[in-house]
């Protein structure tokens, strides 16, 4: 009787082991390979599993990467230089037509000094000629002479600083010349690139912001959807308990199973022994039917609607893949190359910009200085001329001839008096264009940094957002394919579980009816009272448990939760 068999449907895989074929083992063998085979099933799935939570964590880990690549301490920062860079080449005709100006106002200063110091060099040439005269007139007086060879040295020393005041203002005309050739090849390169590119940049920083903080909100969008994906799946992963709880609950009935067999001893056991613990048996393998029934098709409705979320996150992951970046990077590479055109123009102008505020600064401090001493020769031969007139009054003839002399060599002096304030004048004008091209060089350091140098930072921030975007999209959607398929197959895994239900309840019946129902006698109902507490401290879950306390004889103590280890026992169960 106790060798009758259950068939378990043969598309249920219960190990490494082939299973017996119905009728080559005892019942209780055949529950043993079925427990087995539950280990083996919901570990293959339990691993999966846990491998898609791994895949998972990848994803995020990489948007939370492309999140940080888009904040506004990276990506935020390119777009302002980008916004910069925009605005520098649109105000450079602007700059470059101001350079210009005041480089022309330079030109004209210069012109005006060169004609004034040749004004004063003409008027030191007739102050010496008239030196001549006076010596001529005075028949060699060693008065006379003595006044004469004086202003000839102040005249010398006068010619000598004109001379100087020639050489610095060529220096600062060619240094001009040098500026302006600069700012028309300038000027020929940026209107290339002006108005055009300037507007193409300003174009591209407000749809790069856009495109960005777009790409960095999905990426939030997808890795919420990642990790409420991961928390279901931690979910269903967590109660793949079921088919340990499944599996201890039939080793517990087939341990009964060993020692309903033993307590006959050589003789089958009493039919009333063997009929209260086979429909014992029968009721916990229909308890576990149940909750293995129940639990397995709960973990199935949660894995299908894990596939809507799974099939949302993959088409948001393609979604927020490339997303147009790859054309960003395009123009901005050609922007760049038509920038650096100009910026390498730019330097050179700019350069020789900052170099002409030295240049006009020593030379204001140069022609002042030589002035000054012009100035000063002017008055000594003013005071030459005064002299000589009143030394003429002592001496007769000679001395009526050379006052008319002294008195031209005065004119003259007032002359060259007149010239001074023009050239002082003037300086002070080059002096105005001076602070004005040292405030446009403040200006300019102020900015910061070269135009394309700004530009490749900038392109290298927006590359790298998207080269980290593209690796997501190409990664994570293959992670996100990988995930949809493994929840597929744990699906079709978990769905063949009908047949483990199926099997069950065949075993409960087999067992709930192999033995007729006997007469209870007073041996039978000894060897119950002694069995049963027995195989109720085998159990390890409340529902056995239970179970158990429905087959008690009447006056039998209710069976207590054993102390076990966490690891053998689930809160859960």
């Amino acid at each position: 009787m106790l060798h009758q068999t259950i068939t378990i449907d043969s598309a249920v895989p219960v190990g490494d082991d082939p299973a017996p074929a119905p009728g080559d083992c005892p019942i209780r063998t055949e529950l043993a390979l079925l427990a087995a085979g539950l280990d083996t099933r919901f570990l293959r799935a339990g691993t999966a599993l846990a491998h898609a939570v791994g895949m998972i964590d990848r994803v995020i880990g990489g948007l939370d990467g492309v999140v940080a690549a888009l904040d506004e301490r990276t990506a935020g920062v390119a777009v302002t230089d980008l916004r910069r860079v925009a605005d520098a080449l649109t105000a450079l005709p602007a700059r470059q037509a101001g350079r210009a100006g005041r480089m022309a106002a330079v030109g004209r200063i210069s012109r005006a000094l060169s004609d004034h110091v040749l004004d004063m060099h003409q008027t030191l040439r007739v102050l010496n000629i008239y030196g001549v005269n006076i010596k001529i007139a005075a028949s060699g007086a060693d008065q006379f002479v003595d006044f004469v060879e004086g202003m000839a040295t102040k005249l010398s020393v006068g010619e000598g600083e004109l001379a100087g005041f020639i050489a610095q203002l060529k220096d600062l005309m060619r240094s001009v010349a040098d500026v302006q050739q600069a700012d028309r090849l300038l000027a020929a390169e940026s209107a290339t690139v002006v108005p055009e590119i300037p507007a193409r940049l300003a174009g591209d920083a407000a749809a790069l912001a856009a495109h960005l903080a777009g790409v960095a909100v999905v990426a939030r969008t997808v890795a919420d959807i990642a990790r409420r994906v991961q928390g279901k799946v931690a979910v269903v992963l967590g109660a793949m308990q079921v088919g340990d709880s499944t599996r201890q609950r039939l080793e517990h009935v087939v341990a009964a199973l060993q020692l309903l067999e033993a307590c006959g001893g050589d003789a089958p056991p009493d039919p009333a022994v063997a009929g209260h613990i086979d429909r014992l048996l029968a009721a916990q393998i229909e308890g576990a039917r149940d909750d293995f029934a129940r639990d397995t098709a709960a973990m199935l409705a949660s894995l299908a609607d894990l596939v809507p979320e799974t099939d949302q996150l993959l088409a948001l992951i393609v979604e927020q893949g490339d997303g147009g970046g790859r054309d960003f990077l395009d123009r901005l590479e050609r922007g760049i190359a038509d920038v650096e055109r100009v910026t390498g123009r730019l330097r050179d102008a700019e350069r020789q910009s900052t170099a002409m505020v030295g240049i006009i600064t020593d030379t204001v401090a140069g022609l002042t200085r030589r002035l000054a001493k012009v100035q000063r020769i002017r008055l000594q031969v003013q005071d030459i001329a005064t002299n000589t007139r009143l030394l003429c009054r002592r001496h007769g003839t000679i001395g009526k001839a050379v006052a008319v002399i002294a008195v031209e060599v005065d004119v003259y002096a007032c002359r060259l008096a007149g010239t001074t304030e023009c050239v002082a004048r003037v300086i002070a004008d080059l002096k105005a264009v001076e602070a004005a091209l040292l405030d446009a060089a403040d200006a300019q350091a102020s900015d910061g940094r070269d135009m394309g140098d700004t530009l490749a930072a900038a392109l290298a921030v927006v590359r790298d957002a998207c080269q980290r975007t593209g690796l997501v999209s190409m990664e994570g959607s293959d992670d996100a394919r990988h995930l949809g398929a493994l929840l597929m197959a744990t699906m079709q895994e978990l769905e063949r579980e009908d047949a483990v239900t199926a099997a069950l309840g065949r075993a409960a019946g087999t067992l709930a009816g192999r033995t007729p129902p006997a007469p209870m006698t007073p041996g039978a109902e000894a060897t119950l009272r002694e069995l049963l507490p027995r195989i109720g401290a085998m159990y390890t879950m409340a529902q056995e448990r239970t179970i158990h306390a429905a087959f008690l004889l009447p006056g039998m103590d209710g069976v207590g939760a054993p102390v076990v280890d966490d690891d053998d026992d689930d809160g859960l169960f």
